[in-house]
């Protein structure tokens, strides 16, 4: 297979490979080293010197990772530095010897992922007494680790969240991905399925678990995050960071940041946890809107890990069950009018059930000296009934609601070999695919009234799509002294195939709610399949690196890289001949990635960074689905916006129609394509800041961050003929179009551009050993002119012949951003643990609802404010804050390290009401002789799945062994 798809590469792969060899022949010369602060692994480094304080060079350094039973040696070169990478996070001795000289005992410490840990070693003669200095960690046990301390050499900065936080803070549903909110420059996207790094999409953010890629090559983002729950079992996840600046090139498929993830590994000892969760109905507040509703919850895990074969075999595996009841309630928009009493029986509580199950399996094995093994696998299985969107309010019916359901796997396997002393190489592969079949609860047509609500089923449809990816990596690091040099590439198979099609049952939509009443709907659309209409193709990537980390003396270290990626995808079945947008799908293979970073230690508890560099993430296959789906040839599209003459043929208003019917003028009412010039996202990051120790349990740290991101993907309607300008500045179309066969011509473009700029401010201070508090605060700004929310989100563009007036507040803006969140360890066993988040409000755009330009789209007309037309995201929606609480008793129990932990979380202890405008940000304000009365009002709150929803009670029962 491999020689095969080898073979199907274009000529400039070849010659990409090639120039990336010649520049990692010339690193190897120049002896630069790099730095793997954004791996899954970690690095030990220091310094020997004899009892008298000076380098001892040719000692021979041996470090031992205790929980695996394996052993690394190092050699100190003419300076007495050492340096030793890829070390599996875990608990570790180090111990030196020179002739005559040696470790009187050794030392110990345990490393967390991505981290460096500083050990100087003095050797001893004789009976002449050792003294060391470690900044490392002490020892880990079940779900306790801590926050390493600060990385000195390192240019890019990060938040960790230690097995301490992923354990102990309060938390929803067992997704430890929340917490990623607790960082400096991150927030939540506003759909809740991924976070915002640095002003970016989500979908464009990586995440890696032990160190191969978890992202989603079909939709973008971490595999899962759309299932609104667990993908891993939070049992088994010993620790988590993000990184926000200075990703290096050892890292691609990203525009901003990396979500690295550790799990937890097996050791000569028998360890492990059992827990049991419960959310009561009564222990639920009333929502936003004053609704009581029928919340439950039951979880319950257990993981264990341990020796297959002691000092050899290890294994560490969990498993979660989740059964949830997270209902929401249909309230229709407020009308000042009477609502029939069939459609008011319509509103009330609808049952959102979910019952996640989530294992997973790991294994370590020492096979020689020299070769480590690896083995992961991950399985997940979705099963959702009437599924929403993420608030406790909804304008939908049930029968708009979809069933979700589904299955997962991900599997890795990673061989570690010491080539020499010096050298070490890492191979990796993995297989990862999910299936998902979303299904409406309803075929009948769906029915959208302005002001009011949603009636019938989903005019989406059902979703049916498999994600299937086949990885291959590679990475050999060189080492000298503390330099080392990696190099290495990444290639990725990711066949997918995907069906939907929206308005196959026809939509229809009405201006006011009086228009139902009185059955004048003012648009009909439906969608009639007469071909292929599933997406099926396979992307393929590659990416090569070069990437190093030098000293420039004593205080500063460099690190520099260059990547270069690669994209090619599929190609249309069917190519429309007469629409050129539909015939090829680009490739983009001149990703070049220059990265460069800066560490400097002024003073001995001063750190400051500095990084730049470009950075490319993938384009998610879906936007291809549309592509091949609805190029014209494979559906007729009736639409009574270029059709009126149908609207008499569905006057019933209760069922769809049967066939395509004989009046259309114009049966490819829509078609979507591609820009012959579409390339993947590209942005430019500049990062700076100063991390200063006040003392060893304090460290303060502030810096700048910009972003700066073009060849954003976004959809334009191409047929179109310029427009005239109203005198309150709304563009009117002309009736006709340059192409007069057809109507919309949605071409996807990538020539959208987002700034994010913000001053990040944090405050981290390790207590004790159980205790911990963290603050951060960020003041920030992005802007862009286009905030795509999916393929079949809302094209937002007022005026596609005049982009710069797109320019505004992003929809991702959010201006202050404050979280404090700590562990405090009481006496008697008890634990206090508060988690606060608070946000200023996002914008929205007011907009009319209906078309008035001509142009075909109903969600783009911007809403005319003291006569004048309304900009872009020019209103805000309201603030944000939410107020966690876990209370922790600790019963020890007989033997080491057994005890039982009682958890009672309180969420959303302050009941903040936390209102949105919904994840497309944008409210219905009508005309002035149509007005909404429901116009810039919020009409939704998250639910008890997301931060910020009602006020809550959990109770765990957790019992550990470790």
């Amino acid at each position: 297979m491999i020689r095969t798809l080898w073979r199907r590469m274009p000529h400039a792969a070849v010659a990409g490979m090639l120039c990336m060899g010649t520049c990692v022949a010339c690193l190897q010369l120049l002896t630069v080293s790099t730095g793997l602060a954004q791996s899954n692994t970690g690095s030990i480094v220091g310094q020997v010197v004899d009892p008298q304080g000076r380098p001892v060079a040719g000692a021979s350094v041996v470090i031992r990772n205790t929980d695996l039973a394996t052993k690394r040696a190092a050699v100190s070169d003419a300076n007495g530095y050492f340096r030793v990478g890829n070390l599996v996070p875990g608990a570790f001795t180090v111990e030196g010897k020179a002739q005559g000289m040696a470790s009187k005992r050794p030392v110990r410490l345990t490393l967390g992922l991505g981290s460096t840990a500083q050990v100087n070693l003095a050797l001893s003669v004789a009976t002449v007494s050792q003294k060391t200095t470690v900044s490392g960690r002490a020892a880990t046990s079940e779900g306790n680790t801590v926050a390493p301390a600060v990385n000195k050499d390192e240019a890019s900065v990060s938040s960790f969240f230690a097995g301490m936080t992923v354990t102990y803070l309060p938390n929803r549903d067992r997704d430890f991905t929340q917490f990623g909110q607790l960082g400096a420059g991150i927030i939540e996207n506003a759909n809740g399925n991924g976070l915002i790094v640095a002003g970016q999409r989500s979908s464009a953010i990586v995440t890696q678990v032990d160190g191969v890629d978890f992202n989603d090559p079909l939709h973008g983002g971490a595999r899962g995050a759309g299932d609104g729950t667990f993908f891993l079992p939070q049992t088994v996840v010993r620790e988590f960071q993000i990184v926000r600046s200075g990703v290096t090139a050892a890292v691609g498929g990203t525009n901003a940041g990396l979500i690295n993830v550790a799990t937890k590994e097996g050791s000569n000892k028998l360890h492990g946890e059992a827990f049991y969760t419960v959310r009561p109905a009564w222990a639920t507040s009333a929502d936003a809107f004053g609704h009581t509703l029928d919340n439950r919850q039951n979880t319950f895990g257990i993981s264990l890990g341990g020796p297959v074969l002691r000092d050899r075999v290890f294994y560490y595996a969990g498993i979660e069950q989740d059964l949830l009841q997270v209902p929401y309630f249909v309230q229709f928009e407020p009308q000042g009018v009477l609502i029939p009493p069939a459609l008011a029986g319509m509103q009330g509580q609808v049952p959102q059930k979910s019952s996640p199950t989530a294992a997973f399996v790991r294994g370590d094995a020492t096979l020689s000296h020299s070769n480590t093994l690896n083995v992961s696998v991950a399985v997940n299985r979705i099963r959702s009934s009437n599924v929403g969107d993420g608030s406790t309010r909804s304008v939908a019916t049930l029968d708009n609601a979809d069933s979700l359901s589904g299955q997962s796997i991900w599997s890795k396997a990673g061989l570690t070999t010491l080539v020499n002393e010096r050298s070490v190489n890492q191979l990796l592969v993995s297989w990862s695919g999910d299936h998902r079949n979303s299904t409406p609860n309803s075929t009948a047509p769906e029915y959208a009234i302005n002001g009011f609500g949603i009636l019938g089923g989903s005019s989406l449809g059902s979703h049916i799509y498999t994600s299937n990816q086949l990885q291959f990596g590679d990475t050999l690091s060189f080492t000298r002294g503390s330099a080392v040099l990696d190099v290495g590439g990444r290639f990725a198979y990711s066949p997918a195939y995907e069906q939907q099609e929206e308005n196959l049952n026809g939509r229809f939509d009405y201006n006011s709610f009086a228009d139902y009443l009185a059955n004048t709907p003012r648009r009909y659309q439906q969608t009639f399949v007469i071909g292929n209409t599933r997406y099926s193709g396979s992307v393929r990537g590659l990416g090569l690196f070069a990437n190093g980390k030098l000293p420039l003396g004593k205080d500063v270290t460099l690190t520099a890289g260059l990547r270069w990626d690669a994209q090619w995808n599929p190609q249309p079945e069917h190519p429309n001949a007469a629409i050129t947008q539909t015939q090829k799908i680009p490739a983009d293979l001149a990703q070049w990635q220059p990265r460069v970073g800066v560490a400097w230690t002024p003073m001995r508890k001063t750190v400051v960074r500095a990084s730049s560099g470009i950075y490319d993430a993938p384009t998610p296959a879906t936007i291809f689905h549309r592509i091949a789906a609805e190029n014209g040839l494979q559906t007729i599209t009736a639409d009574s916006y270029f059709d009126p003459q149908i609207l008499p043929l569905v006057s019933n208003g209760i069922h769809a129609l049967p066939f395509p019917p004989a009046v259309l003028t114009t049966p490819s009412a829509l078609i979507v394509g591609i820009d012959p010039s579409f390339r993947n996202p590209r942005s430019l990051q500049v990062a700076a800041g100063v991390e200063q120790e006040i003392k060893p349990q304090l460290t303060l740290s502030g810096g700048y961050l910009h972003n700066s991101s073009w060849r954003l993907q976004r959809r334009l309607d191409s047929n179109l003929n310029p427009p005239v300008a109203t005198a309150g500045g709304l563009p009117i179309f002309p009736a006709a179009r340059p192409n007069s066969a057809i109507g919309r011509l949605l071409v996807n473009e990538s020539s959208a551009h987002s700034n994010y700029d913000g001053l990040l401010l944090s405050a981290f201070s390790q207590i004790s050993r159980r205790s911990q508090l963290m603050v951060n605060y960020t003041l920030s700004q992005t802007h862009d002119d286009d905030s795509n929310t999916g393929q079949y989100g809302i094209d937002a563009a007022l005026n596609p012949f005049d982009l710069q007036g797109e320019r505004a507040f992003s929809s991702q803006d959010v201006r202050h951003v404050l979280n404090v969140s700590a562990i405090f360890n009481l006496p008697l066993g008890f634990k206090c643990n508060p988690m606060f988040l608070a946000r200023s409000g996002r914008p929205y755009t007011p907009i009319i609802g209906f078309d008035t330009q001509h142009d075909a789209n109903d969600w783009n007309d911007r809403a005319l404010i003291n006569g004048v037309t309304a900009g872009r995201n020019v209103a805000r929606q309201p603030a944000f804050s939410n107020l966690d609480l876990r209370v922790v008793k600790d019963f020890s129990l007989r033997g080491v390290g057994h005890h039982l932990d009682l958890f009672m979380d309180v969420f959303n202890l302050a009941g903040s009401s936390n209102r949105n405008f919904g994840v497309d940000a944008v409210s219905l304000y009508g005309t002035n002789s149509s007005p909404i009365a429901s116009a810039g009002q919020a009409l939704f709150a998250p639910d008890l799945t997301r931060v910020g929803g009602p006020r809550a009670i959990q109770f765990t029962a957790r019992l550990v062994a470790f």
